[in-house]
């Protein structure tokens, strides 16, 4: 049972390498200027560059140094990633892509539940008839044309829940993600093919599009992001000099 007056340890889990680095601070920086909620939040911000410096000095935030080579290694990381705070304290556990925005206030409760995952944009309209699933037999992320169970489409962008449900979903996927890698397959849509595929399976509760609180694959009019030598110092430099109000990229700048 979820009691509005009780406090929770929230983690939440971001992965921006490479040029989604800004995209990471810019997310940090409107959930901490956003969050309406009276939880306590840490955010574990997998990077291969320290965002402490150009953040808010009293942010609640761990660092955690990595590299990818390309966009694909970045976003197959995630339930890895996820893995490592199976020792942490959080009770829950969200992912956000780091390129998600906040345009308005929000708190934990529209977000709590024990499995959660966002309804895709593309659900109820060029996916209402047929899913996007990965439809490959020998893939781990198969889901069959003919399944009889109820079908809705997840974001790979956002999901979460409790600690423990997060932990045991992703070291199942991670166990489906080692088997594609065996049999050279990359599922179509890549960490969000296992991630359908679960919540097939196992039903989160769903957060209707309409009522979802962020918003999903704001770049902010930055060009070619997944190429990880895109020059993005000018814009970490507006974010450092901004780092203790509200700002945003637009048309590929700091405002």
């Amino acid at each position: 049972m979820l009691l509005h007056n009780q406090k929770h340890k929230i983690g939440i889990v971001i992965v921006a390498t490479n040029a989604y680095f800004i995209l990471g601070l810019r997310l940090v920086n409107r959930f901490n200027n956003f969050y309406s909620g009276f939880s306590q939040i840490k955010f574990y911000f997998f990077s291969d560059q320290d965002p402490a410096p150009y953040l808010h000095k009293e942010i609640n935030i761990s660092y955690i140094n990595q590299k990818h080579s390309n966009w694909v290694d970045g976003v197959n990381s995630k339930f890895k990633n996820i893995l490592s705070l199976e020792d942490s304290d959080c009770d829950y556990i969200y992912f956000l892509d780091s390129d998600t925005n906040i345009n308005n206030p929000f708190n934990e409760w529209s977000i709590l539940g024990d499995l959660v995952g966002g309804e895709h944009f593309g659900n109820k309209t060029w996916m209402k008839d047929v899913k996007n699933y990965d439809r490959n037999p020998r893939s781990s992320a198969y889901v069959p044309y003919n399944t009889e169970l109820p079908q809705t489409y997840y974001l790979g962008a956002f999901f979460g829940g409790k600690k423990e449900n997060v932990i045991e979903m992703c070291k199942v996927m991670c166990e489906w993600q080692e088997h594609n890698k065996k049999i050279s397959h990359e599922p179509g849509v890549n960490d969000e093919s296992y991630l359908n595929k679960y919540f097939h399976y196992n039903p989160p509760k769903t957060i209707p599009i309409e009522k979802f609180p962020f918003v999903i694959s704001d770049k902010g009019g930055m060009h070619n992001t997944r190429e990880p030598s895109l020059d993005i110092s000018n814009l970490v430099e507006g974010a450092n000099e901004r780092k203790y109000s509200l700002w945003d990229i637009k048309f590929n700048k700091i405002v």
